[in-house]
């Protein structure tokens, strides 16, 4: 395996090549395609601050045997922005991997609205699927809407998804005001909890550090 290449942005298509290991930083869901050859082993991190109008497509291919995408992102909606997107994942040969987890916190009038579409083909024997999206609503104008699918042709293999959409836990919230915090303490803690649960998967820290001051921002 190669030395990491790290990418920014990329103009609708992106090949990770045969033993490549790449990680993309990214600030929004692309509108476009990326295909992964054999062996590829990339890591996807997105933290969108500003929506987008109409809805996007992306489209991760794992095209050969032992392509690997792990996927992370991070959702901070505020205003009247809008972030709606179909993630399209395709495991067409052995041995693959791609696994997808969204955080969205949302306030003000924001809305949110994730498809998640898994495919694992005939040829993709021992694919490792996985698709999650959690949504914390913070204001009472905030919606959201999560829409997980899997489509298998082929046995062997292991897949599952999750999805939520709900407010702060309020027994949660009694505890911590209990102990001595005030409410907007209290909410900011348990907002940076529901997303600390994904940012310490991140192994690059730089990126973490980053994710967890965007939050504290996004909350004061």
């Amino acid at each position: 395996m190669s030395q990491t290449k790290t990418i920014t942005k990329f103009k609708k298509v992106l090949v990770v090549g045969a033993n490549k290991k790449a990680l993309c930083f990214l600030d929004t869901i692309p509108d476009g395609k990326i295909t992964l050859k054999k062996n590829a082993d990339l890591t996807l991190i997105c933290l969108i601050t500003e929506g987008w109008e109409d809805s996007r497509k992306f489209i991760i291919n794992a095209k050969e045997r032992g392509a690997k995408c792990d996927c992370i992102i991070f959702i901070l909606g505020k205003n009247n922005f809008s972030y709606s997107a179909k993630i399209e994942a395709i495991h067409g040969a052995p041995n693959t991997q791609i696994r997808a987890r969204i955080r969205a916190g949302l306030t003000d009038q924001a809305t949110c609205h994730i498809e998640g579409d898994w495919k694992i083909e005939k040829t993709a024997k021992g694919a490792n699927a996985y698709f999650s999206h959690h949504t914390l609503l913070l204001s009472d104008e905030a919606k959201a809407k999560t829409s997980p699918n899997l489509e298998i042709k082929t046995d062997d293999i292991k897949a599952g998804h999750s999805a939520s959409v709900g407010k702060i836990d309020e027994e949660a919230l009694f505890y911590l005001l209990s102990r001595g915090l005030d409410e907007t303490q209290a909410r900011a803690l348990l907002v940076q909890g529901f997303f600390e649960s994904e940012i310490m998967n991140i192994q690059n820290e730089k990126i973490a550090e980053i994710i967890r001051t965007s939050v504290k921002n996004f909350l004061s």
